[in-house]
């Protein structure tokens, strides 16, 4: 994380070099989210999804393939609290 290019809603990642974890070892991850412009009226909700992978049809967006392999444990709430930060533009 580039702490000089990152900001609340951008975290900055440098991809240089590999930082591999000992099995069973936590650690805080920031996931960027790239921006989109959605309109939610009452009553929608919003899903969010935390996979390993790009999503089929989406073209990728640079990542190396097969890197990131096996599985993944997601701690939320109590010790580990998470949080996703949206924007709202207002009309």
């Amino acid at each position: 994380l580039d702490p000089n290019r990152s900001t609340e809603l951008h975290p900055f990642l440098r991809h240089q070099r590999a930082l591999p974890l000992s099995p069973g070892e936590r650690v805080e991850v920031r996931i960027e989210i790239l921006p989109s412009s959605t309109l939610f009226r009452a009553g929608e909700s919003l899903v969010l999804r935390v996979q390993g992978t790009e999503l089929p049809g989406a073209g990728g967006i640079g990542h190396i393939l097969g890197v990131n392999a096996g599985s993944h444990i997601v701690h939320v709430g109590g010790a580990t609290p998470s949080h996703l930060i949206l924007p709202v533009i207002p009309q």
